[in-house]
């Protein structure tokens, strides 16, 4: 009996060791990959102005539930209207 409980124990504690390396180091490579690649920015301008399709107050809401969103990281570069 003494023995399947330090088996237990040892087994459990190994898992538990092994799970906190991986949920550590993958924070530290998704922190560094962030920091050193972040993903590249490309700006689009509309030419035709102002997008007839999309209301202007729904385009308001869905720019500003992005930057709620991404907590002002993100931004909306074009908004097209899927059938």
């Amino acid at each position: 009996m003494a023995e399947a409980l330090k088996l237990l124990l040892t087994g459990m504690s190994t898992v538990f060791i092994i799970l906190i390396m991986v949920v550590v180091l993958g924070n530290l490579i998704i922190q560094l990959t962030n920091k050193f690649a972040p993903a590249p920015v490309t700006l689009t301008e509309n030419k035709t102005g102002n997008n007839p399709v999309i209301d202007s107050k729904k385009m308001a809401a869905i720019v500003s539930a992005v930057q709620i969103t991404t907590n002002g990281r993100g931004s909306v570069s074009s908004i097209k209207k899927v059938n």
